[in-house]
């Protein structure tokens, strides 16, 4: 069976839980994350898809007080009132529909932005994390968008960018860290158009998809997930959806505070063995 592993976006406590779920299937379903015929990653996905893609164990990934997690820790919080970072969260916040024109505003004002962390130190945080930099042998994605564009970009092995730049790019949240470089160009985590893992895994000939995120709260994200994973059963791929569950929502954690990290994994352990059942229906 062809299985699409589709890992959204949440922070660094999105990424705890994003393991801990996957570790929580593992227990309960023996779903293993590195047998998947391909994994997405969005932003926060993008970090964990990448060590499932190298056949890591969820159980063990999360360093919760190792080196990246200091380094997070030690990080400016951006002005929310003034300059760069306040006008990105205004928009970020705001109802305008999420177009290449909207991103690529998002993508100027987070150029503009002065970050407490360097682009070669924001890079080496992942390399640190992931041990290498050659890409899997499982089809791993990492998208992230071009900040002049506005246009999704869909990293793979076949593009020639190391893997810890292309997952930086991914998690590069506008204002809050550095845009990644490469090829002259420059890329961040935004939005990443309607209905965008539908047309990734579209011919990818897919038998079953199951997507992972935390819910954000960003106007109209929840809906805009739910709507791409039906697009993706349209398709003829049964999909099994797995967001936050009530427990978490109910934390009001600040999905960027590293100290929550633990809890976020915690929770996340067991919500993936809430949800075993159902993925055990769609992988049989």
């Amino acid at each position: 069976m062809r299985v699409g592993l589709l890992l959204g976006g949440g922070g660094t406590v999105g990424i705890a839980w994003e393991t801990g779920v996957l570790a929580g299937l593992q227990d309960a379903c023996g779903f293993h994350p590195g047998d998947s015929a391909v994994i997405i990653g969005t932003s926060a996905g993008s970090s964990v898809g990448a060590e499932m893609a190298l056949g890591k164990d969820p159980h063990t990934t999360i360093d919760f007080d190792g080196e990246a997690a200091k380094v997070l820790r030690g990080l400016a919080i951006p002005d929310r009132e003034n300059g760069p970072f306040a006008e990105i969260l205004k928009l970020l916040m705001s109802t305008d529909e999420r177009t290449p024109e909207w991103a690529a505003r998002v993508g100027d004002l987070a150029l503009q932005a002065e970050t407490s962390i360097s682009e070669d130190q924001f890079v080496e945080s992942f390399l640190r994390t992931l041990g290498t930099d050659d890409w899997p042998d499982v089809d791993f994605r990492a998208t992230s968008v071009n900040c002049s564009t506005g246009r999704r970009q869909v990293w793979s092995a076949d593009h020639g960018i190391a893997l810890s730049r292309a997952v930086a790019s991914s998690c590069a949240i506008p204002g809050f860290f550095p845009t990644i470089s490469f090829e002259g160009q420059r890329y961040f985590d935004s939005a990443r158009g309607k209905n965008y893992h539908a047309e990734i895994v579209d011919g990818l000939e897919l038998d079953a998809a199951i997507f992972v995120g935390p819910k954000i709260p960003v106007p109209g994200l929840e809906a805009m997930i739910r709507r791409d994973m039906d697009a993706v059963a349209e398709a003829g791929v049964r999909v099994h959806t797995i967001l936050g569950s009530e427990k978490l929502d109910a934390s009001g954690v600040n999905l960027m505070d590293s100290t929550q990290r633990k809890f976020g994994f915690d929770v996340g352990m067991e919500d993936g063995a809430t949800h075993a059942a159902a993925v055990a229906d769609i992988l049989s």
